[in-house]
């Protein structure tokens, strides 16, 4: 629990750095979009899924919650080797885009992580 602190300094930092301007161009508006949309789906699906799950009387951590939980990192990952490659073929906007929105997926996978064990009763 305690390594969650760094990376949400980490992660805060970079989105500080990598955070929109005004004059951003419609393409990296939609690749922080494409990256954080996602996201988002996986946090809502996780909370509503270990609603549920608690509300049958069980205790613990549900299968599926932890499964899309697991997904979250699939994605951030996925996000980093499409990150890898724009970079290569220096699409600089593209990238500081992807770089923003995988800043604001690791912070929800972390605020997903916590309400899991909030909701878990770990």
């Amino acid at each position: 629990m305690i390594a969650i602190i760094p990376a949400v300094i980490a992660a805060g930092v970079l989105a500080w750095i990598l955070r929109p301007r005004k004059n951003m161009t419609g393409s990296r508006k939609i690749s922080i979009l494409v990256v954080t949309l996602p996201s988002l789906a996986l946090l809502a699906a996780v909370v509503l899924t270990q609603l549920l799950y608690n509300t049958g009387s069980n205790n613990g951590l549900s299968e599926i919650a932890n499964i899309f939980f697991i997904a979250g990192f699939f994605l951030i990952s996925a996000a980093i080797f499409v990150l890898t490659g724009f970079a290569l073929v220096r699409k600089w906007e593209i990238v500081k885009g992807i770089g923003f929105g995988i800043c604001i997926a690791v912070i929800l996978i972390i605020m997903e992580y916590g309400l899991l064990e909030l909701l878990s009763g770990v």
